[in-house]
């Protein structure tokens, strides 16, 4: 089935491929953040509200990509302009997720983490058992990201993806709200007639 060219063939393929990105790119942060709540979630903790709000808007947008590329397709013209609207929603709310998850990652060296010596190494689990212990089965306690991103490097580096994919999501999504009402104007330009000849 070919894309819909919308009077723009060039623009509208780089759109489906931009859609395309930003559906494995949510898949895979959908994946990496329900992972970490269920791993805390066990443990008898509530999760970092950055995860859980990481979650809820990826869940949301992915949702909301899968349901328009149909309307794409469906050469939907007027969709492109509410669609546009919505992206640049998306964009705002994955902005927003890039910070609030920047502010306690962004200074964890997680190379850093393997290579700390045996004291520093187990001051810090101890420091990290201790802030779970504490904060088991007991309501409303959460665990700061910070805490959990440091203490193993596998987390580390999970969260470090889930923040550059947040930070790419909002690259991709501002591509697509600069793409779709330029397709709109290429389309309504395509369509309209030839001008007719006064008398």
């Amino acid at each position: 089935m070919p894309v819909p060219a919308y009077g723009a063939a060039p623009l509208s393929k780089t759109f489906a491929l931009v859609r395309i990105l930003e559906l494995v790119s949510m898949i895979i942060v959908v994946g990496i953040a329900a992972n970490f709540v269920n791993d805390i979630v066990s443990s008898g903790i509530e999760p970092p509200k950055e995860v859980v709000g990481t979650l809820v808007v990826t869940c949301l947008a992915t949702l909301y990509c899968a349901v328009s590329i149909a309307f794409f397709w469906s050469e939907a013209y007027l969709g492109l302009f509410v669609m546009a609207g919505i992206d640049f929603l998306l964009l705002i709310a994955f902005i927003v997720v890039a910070v609030c998850l920047g502010k306690p990652v962004s200074f964890l060296n997680c190379y850093r983490l393997s290579n700390a010596s045996n004291s520093q190494t187990a001051a810090s689990a101890y420091a990290y058992v201790t802030s779970i212990a504490s904060k088991l089965n007991v309501s409303g306690s959460r665990l700061s990201l910070a805490s959990f991103a440091g203490a193993t490097k596998a987390n580390c580096f999970e969260t470090k993806t889930i923040w550059g994919l947040s930070i790419a999501l909002c690259i991709l999504f501002s591509t697509s709200c600069i793409l779709l009402p330029t397709l709109f104007m290429k389309n309504k330009k395509a369509n309209a007639g030839p001008p007719k000849d006064e008398p």
